[in-house]
């Protein structure tokens, strides 16, 4: 599917346009018309209501997580508490939410939500302007209204996982690869889960490996930076230890694969599934080099940035309900792009029904409940499988665009 995807020129795989002058004249006049209002009002709409509702129910927000653990940090007091939940981020994890911890509660809250809203509008504005050179305007309203529905629980909460995202799609977009290293290495200090699309983008762009590392070492030593260091260096040493226990499966709402199985009773409640998650990864690193060998710069790493969300939708064993705004941010993006390609409505509207598969929280119990525990999962899997095949059968058809220019992306 995601062939079909293809740009005209120069690209050999979805999701990127070259330039709308490549379309036929009539169609690229009508389609590619810059819409970013619609979709950013939309947004907008959908920001403001969300802070109503916080306000009316502040105990939806869990951004007071993120406000203790910055406040343990200032007073030296233990960052990771006994159990499954609670802080489950490094110990620089604190200095991001720090800013927002001077403010008065709940100001705070309200504040952070309206950051991570603004910081993933301009994250994806980024990214569609490299998809769709020319038309990133009208790619990225379409973005961003596809997204609204699987974004909402993510927003109320004030889940770190849409800055993680933002920070992705702009080292995925940026075009200097050294930057986009350090880019990585910030997605990976804001969340942990971000190593895996990260590692997965280095392997196409192998350029930003150095400053990825770069980026990891300073990460670590600003998180040293304390007036206490043996109280900095028990934080690290209690993160492994509360990582490690947290990754463990409980009987909580999860909505990965493991889950999925486990409520259709093929396997037991406490099953880790360490050797389907061994393969998964290795099928997905193997899937990832096949990117990048077979396909320009551009669209490898764009290729392993699905790869990496997707694994980690699937895989990993506490994969929350909201997570899922990846998937649709990414889909989304090939349902704009789809809809500008003439002849490919047919996709573009397969991708938008993705999009609002897993949104389906938004639309009432009627469809929610007999659908939660498998539609979000599904998605994802459609859209893995499609991602799959197109890099599998890549090589089928590399050989028709080999002479075909592709942009050059500064070093």
């Amino acid at each position: 599917m995601l062939k079909r995807f293809a740009s005209l020129q120069p690209l050999q795989l979805p999701l990127c346009l070259s330039d709308p002058d490549t379309l036929d004249p009539p169609v690229a006049a009508d389609r590619t018309t810059p819409r970013l209002g619609l979709g950013l009002w939309l947004w907008a709409m959908m920001t403001a209501v969300i802070s109503i509702i916080a306000v009316i129910q502040p105990h939806r927000c869990i951004s007071w997580i993120y406000r203790q653990a910055a406040e343990a940090w200032a007073t030296a007091s233990p960052l990771y508490a006994p159990g499954l939940h609670g802080f489950l981020y490094f110990p620089t994890g604190t200095l991001v939410y720090g800013p927002f911890a001077l403010l008065p509660q709940p100001l705070d809250s309200h504040a952070w939500r309206l950051f991570l809203s603004a910081s993933l509008v301009l994250a994806v504005r980024r990214y569609a302007n490299m998809l769709a050179p020319g038309a990133g305007a009208a790619v990225a309203g379409m973005i961003l209204a596809l997204a609204i529905p699987a974004a909402v629980i993510d927003l109320l909460r004030g889940q770190m996982t849409l800055l993680m995202a933002a920070i992705l799609l702009v080292a995925a977009a940026d075009g200097n690869h050294r930057r986009a290293g350090f880019w990585l290495a910030l997605a990976v200090f804001v969340k942990p889960l971000a190593l895996v699309p990260a590692m997965l983008i280095i392997v196409a762009l192998p350029a930003a490996g150095p400053s990825f590392a770069a980026g990891l070492l300073i990460g670590v030593a600003a998180g040293m930076l304390h007036p206490h260091p043996d109280y900095a260096m028990a934080q690290w040493v209690a993160m492994i230890d509360k990582l490690r226990f947290a990754a463990a499966p409980d009987s909580g709402t999860w909505f990965d694969i493991g889950a999925l199985l486990k409520r259709l009773g093929l396997i037991g409640p406490t099953e880790p599934l360490f050797g389907l998650r061994l393969v998964a990864a290795l099928s997905t690193l193997i899937l990832a080099l096949l990117a990048a060998r077979r396909f320009d710069t551009r669209t490898a790493v764009v290729c392993c940035l699905h790869l990496g969300c997707c694994y980690l939708l699937l895989w990993n064993p506490r994969v929350e309900e909201g997570s899922y705004v990846m998937l649709a941010l990414l889909v989304g993006s090939q349902a704009a792009v789809a809809i500008r390609i003439p002849g490919h409505e047919r996709q573009a509207l397969l991708a938008m029904c993705l999009c609002l598969a897993v949104g389906t929280h938004m639309y009432g119990d009627w469809i929610y409940r007999p659908t939660a525990s498998w539609i979000k999962q599904a998605a994802a899997l459609i859209h893995l499988t499609a991602l799959s095949w197109s890099i599998l059968a890549g090589g089928l058809f590399r050989r028709s665009l080999q002479n075909i220019h592709s942009p050059s992306i500064q070093n």
